[in-house]
């Protein structure tokens, strides 16, 4: 009797420790913003118990109802300490620094990584961009790398999700001109690019906290090919049963020279992005997709196809397209 009942104990306490391990807590780090919202929305549709660091609370709160919200900045250590208390991971978004400066990327991780030695985080995931050989020059590539080495030489259990361009941000940029048939982007359209959904990187982030796995080094999280602008445009063509084209290359010798004159002044974080968008100008930008194949062979990863035919802009467009 005893024993049946102390195995019936057993099994209760075994049951609540699944059920706990199964829906792990994670801890957003710079996730308010436009960025991290895709992250966020994944992470809660995967059974994720969310924390969310924020120094507009209410407001996040009413964006994201399900998720714990603390009020603090990402930049305070103590703030960010008290976010990561008993979490069994943390996922780090560093913000782009105005101007080309990275201080303030190094800054939000220097916190992140001191909060997460402090509370013993067993997980620290950063969000980081595939990596070509050697250093680019340009600082919004250069410092994700310059935190992996932070986090490298922490001795923390860290992953860092490397990501291609978002598809989020990419395929969704002027729908109004998409439904004219342009797809605006304004670099050429002729070198090869990898991609990336973000919901992919909150997948693969889930599948590792609930593996209870730490990768100790960086995986590329991309579709399994590249691709240039005017491939995109023509998967547009198909996907609207009408031709779309690619434009706006020309205008980034004209927002190069605002850089400099205006956006260094108006919006520091534009001028960022605009010398960014002069090395995809110029270089192919490509991961190895071969290393998510070797992590999760089981995984799923979104192609550009099925995002298309998922995402709220298949709904946008088509919504447009048949009321015109």
């Amino acid at each position: 009797m005893f024993s049946n009942e102390l195995c019936r104990k057993e099994g209760r306490k075994m049951n609540t420790t699944n059920k706990r391990q199964d829906t792990p807590t994670i801890a957003v780090l710079g996730g308010t913003g436009h960025v991290g919202i895709p992250y966020i929305n994944e992470f809660l549709a995967r059974g994720l118990k969310v924390r969310v660091l924020a120094r507009s609370p209410e407001r996040v709160a009413c964006h994201f109802p399900k998720a714990e919200v603390i009020h603090g900045s990402m930049m305070d250590a103590e703030d960010v300490r008290k976010a990561l208390e008993g979490a069994d991971g943390g996922f780090l978004i560093t913000p782009i620094g105005g101007n080309d400066d990275a201080e303030i990327e190094l800054k939000a991780a220097r916190a992140a990584i001191t909060a997460a030695q402090d509370v013993r985080l067993p997980h620290l995931i950063f969000s980081s961009v595939i990596q070509p050989n050697g250093p680019t020059g340009i600082p919004l590539l250069d410092v994700k790398l310059a935190i992996e080495r932070l986090l490298k030489e922490s001795s923390l259990p860290w992953s860092a999700l490397r990501t291609g361009c978002y598809m989020e941000d990419w395929l969704e940029l002027r729908p109004s001109l998409l439904n004219r048939g342009i797809f605006f982007f304004p670099i050429s359209p002729k070198h090869r690019m990898s991609f990336t959904s973000q919901r992919d990187v909150s997948r693969v982030a889930t599948a590792l906290l609930r593996q209870h796995r730490v990768l100790y080094g960086s995986l590329d999280v991309i579709e399994p090919v590249t691709r240039t602008l005017t491939e995109v445009a023509r998967l547009f063509s198909e996907y609207l049963g009408r031709k779309v084209v690619h434009a706006g290359g020309s205008l980034l010798p004209l927002m190069k020279s605002l850089r400099h004159v205006l956006f260094r002044f108006l919006n520091p974080v534009l001028a960022s992005k605009v010398r960014l968008a002069g090395y995809f100008d110029t270089h192919d930008w490509f991961g190895d997709p071969s290393q998510l194949a070797a992590a999760l062979p089981r995984f799923r990863v979104t192609s550009m196809e099925s995002y298309m035919e998922e995402s709220h802009t298949k709904i946008t467009i088509t919504s447009t397209k048949g009321h015109s």
